[in-house]
Protein backbone atom coordinates (compact mmCIF):
# COMPACT_ATOMS: atom_id res chain seq x y z
CA UNK A 1 0.00 0.00 0.00
CA UNK A 2 1.24 3.33 -0.70
CA UNK A 3 2.21 5.61 1.78
CA UNK A 4 0.09 8.37 2.66
CA UNK A 5 0.18 12.09 1.81
CA UNK A 6 -0.67 15.02 3.93
CA UNK A 7 -3.71 16.58 2.63
CA UNK A 8 -5.18 12.56 1.71
CA UNK A 9 -4.69 11.96 5.55
CA UNK A 10 -6.97 15.43 6.15
CA UNK A 11 -9.36 14.59 3.43
CA UNK A 12 -9.87 11.00 4.47
CA UNK A 13 -10.59 12.16 8.16
CA UNK A 14 -12.57 14.78 7.34
CA UNK A 15 -14.74 12.96 4.34
CA UNK A 16 -14.67 9.37 5.59
CA UNK A 17 -14.12 9.19 9.54
CA UNK A 18 -15.55 11.92 11.50
CA UNK A 19 -18.95 11.47 9.85
CA UNK A 20 -18.56 8.06 11.06
CA UNK A 21 -17.19 8.84 14.21
CA UNK A 22 -20.08 11.09 14.56
CA UNK A 23 -22.72 8.12 13.80
CA UNK A 24 -20.58 6.03 16.30
CA UNK A 25 -21.49 8.34 19.13
CA UNK A 26 -24.80 7.98 18.50
CA UNK A 27 -24.41 4.40 18.97
CA UNK A 28 -21.63 3.55 21.27
CA UNK A 29 -19.68 6.93 22.51
CA UNK A 30 -17.16 6.36 20.17
CA UNK A 31 -13.92 8.10 20.12
CA UNK A 32 -11.65 8.75 17.04
CA UNK A 33 -7.82 8.00 17.18
CA UNK A 34 -5.67 8.55 14.38
CA UNK A 35 -2.22 6.96 14.36
CA UNK A 36 0.54 6.83 11.52
CA UNK A 37 2.88 4.10 11.24
CA UNK A 38 5.59 4.04 8.53
CA UNK A 39 4.12 6.17 6.10
CA UNK A 40 0.31 4.43 6.50
CA UNK A 41 -2.63 6.09 8.10
CA UNK A 42 -4.65 3.91 10.88
CA UNK A 43 -7.97 4.93 12.26
CA UNK A 44 -9.18 3.54 15.39
CA UNK A 45 -12.65 3.94 16.51
CA UNK A 46 -12.29 3.02 20.58
CA UNK A 47 -15.27 2.39 22.85
CA UNK A 48 -16.62 0.57 25.82
CA UNK A 49 -18.65 -1.91 23.65
CA UNK A 50 -15.36 -2.81 21.42
CA UNK A 51 -13.35 -1.54 18.51
CA UNK A 52 -12.63 -0.70 14.96
CA UNK A 53 -9.31 -0.53 12.80
CA UNK A 54 -8.97 0.45 9.50
CA UNK A 55 -5.89 1.00 7.73
CA UNK A 56 -5.68 3.64 4.48
CA UNK A 57 -4.36 4.71 1.55
CA UNK A 58 -6.56 7.00 -0.99
CA UNK A 59 -7.33 3.89 -2.93
CA UNK A 60 -7.49 0.93 -0.10
CA UNK A 61 -8.62 0.41 3.04
CA UNK A 62 -7.95 -3.00 4.71
CA UNK A 63 -10.47 -3.26 8.07
CA UNK A 64 -8.07 -5.03 10.38
CA UNK A 65 -10.19 -4.78 13.81
CA UNK A 66 -13.95 -4.96 13.78
CA UNK A 67 -14.93 -6.38 17.45
CA UNK A 68 -18.12 -4.28 17.66
CA UNK A 69 -21.97 -5.29 17.78
CA UNK A 70 -23.61 -2.28 15.74
CA UNK A 71 -27.16 -1.75 14.28
CA UNK A 72 -27.21 -3.19 10.73
CA UNK A 73 -27.84 0.42 9.36
CA UNK A 74 -24.81 1.52 11.09
CA UNK A 75 -22.51 -0.97 9.77
CA UNK A 76 -24.30 -0.37 6.28
CA UNK A 77 -23.59 3.50 7.06
CA UNK A 78 -20.00 2.69 7.57
CA UNK A 79 -18.83 0.13 4.70
CA UNK A 80 -20.66 2.71 2.54
CA UNK A 81 -19.02 6.04 3.17
CA UNK A 82 -15.81 3.77 2.80
CA UNK A 83 -17.10 2.80 -0.70
CA UNK A 84 -18.25 5.97 -2.12
CA UNK A 85 -14.72 7.70 -0.95
CA UNK A 86 -12.77 5.01 -2.67
CA UNK A 87 -14.93 4.57 -6.27
CA UNK A 88 -14.34 8.45 -6.17
CA UNK A 89 -10.67 7.54 -6.33
CA UNK A 90 -11.06 4.51 -8.55
CA UNK A 91 -10.81 1.72 -5.67
CA UNK A 92 -12.53 -1.55 -6.27
CA UNK A 93 -12.43 -3.34 -2.71
CA UNK A 94 -12.17 -3.06 0.77
CA UNK A 95 -10.49 -6.26 2.13
CA UNK A 96 -11.22 -7.49 5.48
CA UNK A 97 -9.37 -9.59 7.61
CA UNK A 98 -10.73 -12.76 8.12
CA UNK A 99 -9.90 -13.04 11.64
CA UNK A 100 -11.31 -13.58 15.38
CA UNK A 101 -10.95 -9.71 15.50
CA UNK A 102 -13.30 -8.68 12.58
CA UNK A 103 -15.74 -11.71 12.45
CA UNK A 104 -18.89 -9.37 13.91
CA UNK A 105 -17.86 -7.47 10.04
CA UNK A 106 -17.35 -10.61 8.08
CA UNK A 107 -20.31 -12.10 9.04
CA UNK A 108 -22.23 -8.88 8.76
CA UNK A 109 -21.36 -8.96 4.71
CA UNK A 110 -21.17 -12.08 3.98
CA UNK A 111 -25.04 -12.86 5.21
CA UNK A 112 -26.52 -9.64 3.90
CA UNK A 113 -24.11 -9.08 0.73
CA UNK A 114 -22.80 -12.79 -0.66
CA UNK A 115 -23.05 -11.36 -4.31
CA UNK A 116 -20.84 -8.60 -3.82
CA UNK A 117 -17.45 -10.18 -1.91
CA UNK A 118 -15.11 -12.86 -2.47
CA UNK A 119 -12.18 -14.79 -0.58
CA UNK A 120 -8.63 -13.39 -1.25
CA UNK A 121 -6.07 -16.16 -0.04
CA UNK A 122 -2.51 -15.73 0.78
CA UNK A 123 0.16 -15.30 3.87
CA UNK A 124 -3.47 -13.63 5.13
CA UNK A 125 -7.36 -14.49 4.10
CA UNK A 126 -9.26 -11.29 3.45
CA UNK A 127 -12.85 -11.20 2.53
CA UNK A 128 -12.96 -8.78 -0.75
CA UNK A 129 -16.09 -6.39 -1.05
CA UNK A 130 -16.58 -5.71 -4.25
CA UNK A 131 -17.31 -1.07 -3.93
CA UNK A 132 -19.52 -1.03 -7.01
CA UNK A 133 -21.72 -3.85 -6.51
CA UNK A 134 -22.08 -2.80 -2.49
CA UNK A 135 -22.99 0.90 -3.55
CA UNK A 136 -25.24 -0.96 -5.94
CA UNK A 137 -26.94 -3.26 -3.41
CA UNK A 138 -27.50 -0.43 -1.16
CA UNK A 139 -29.45 1.37 -3.81
CA UNK A 140 -31.30 -1.16 -4.57
CA UNK A 141 -32.40 -1.76 -0.28
CA UNK A 142 -33.17 2.14 -0.23
CA UNK A 143 -35.62 2.14 -2.97
CA UNK A 144 -37.29 -1.27 -1.87
CA UNK A 145 -37.80 0.88 1.55
CA UNK A 146 -39.29 3.52 -0.43
CA UNK A 147 -41.68 2.03 -1.83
Amino acid sequence: MNSILSHEKEELIRVIFMPISNRLQEETGSSLVEVEEHGHLFVSFITALGNIRVRCSGKRFIIQEFNLELRDTTMDYFLLRLCLFLRRNEGNIISILRDPRTATLVDFVESRYPDSVFTSLGEKSYLELKVSRFIARIAERAQVNQS
